[in-house]
């Protein structure tokens, strides 16, 4: 899970939660909960830097390096998407792949600009995996193996993601079929 160190503490707070002790301390200087940052700050536990600079219409740290990422934001959201996708339908998507992925997306841009592309680094996958807390990496196992260790809710979860992907889709059930695994 991600976490953030908060300024005055040793603690550790997840990172959804601080983002949400953020917008409660702006939101309450906007409309009066609170008479200063300092109030504010102490009142959720947010950073008094990061609420002032934030209130002031600063940048957050994530959004004021997406000039030096590789991919633009949009590029980035149509990667997890795709790579959600793939995994949800039981493709395997290799670091390799996602690599793969990310260089045909941003092709196009690149020629558009004329840009030389830069080289993914070596930890590019990884800070992306990070940047995208629904995409997770796990080992793969034999399907015999993974059949035996499947749960109800893991089975609820996966009608659910078939649910939302035909209806994103518009997918007609004639166009839905099986197929067995042997081939």
């Amino acid at each position: 899970m991600d976490t953030q160190h908060h300024d005055d503490t040793s603690e550790t707070i997840p990172i959804a939660t601080n983002r949400q002790n953020l917008a409660s301390a702006l939101e309450g200087l906007a409309d009066g909960t609170y008479s200063s940052f300092s109030q504010a700050s102490s009142a959720t536990k947010t950073s008094r830097t990061t609420v002032t600079r934030r209130y002031k219409g600063g940048l957050s740290r994530r959004e004021a390096q997406v000039h030096r990422q590789l991919l633009s934001p949009e590029e980035e959201q149509a990667l997890a998407k795709w790579v959600g996708h793939l995994s949800c339908t039981g493709h395997p998507v290799h670091h390799s792949f996602i690599r793969e992925l990310a260089d045909e997306i941003r092709k196009p841009r690149l020629e558009l600009e004329g840009s030389v592309p830069q080289q993914l680094g070596q930890h590019w996958v990884s800070r992306f995996l990070a940047r995208h807390s629904s995409l997770q990496s796990k080992v793969s196992k034999s399907i015999e193996a993974a059949r035996k260790e499947v749960t109800e809710k893991q089975l609820q979860n996966w009608f659910t993601t078939f649910k939302r992907v035909v209806d994103e889709y518009e997918i007609s059930p004639e166009n839905i079929y099986n197929m067995d695994e042997t081939g």
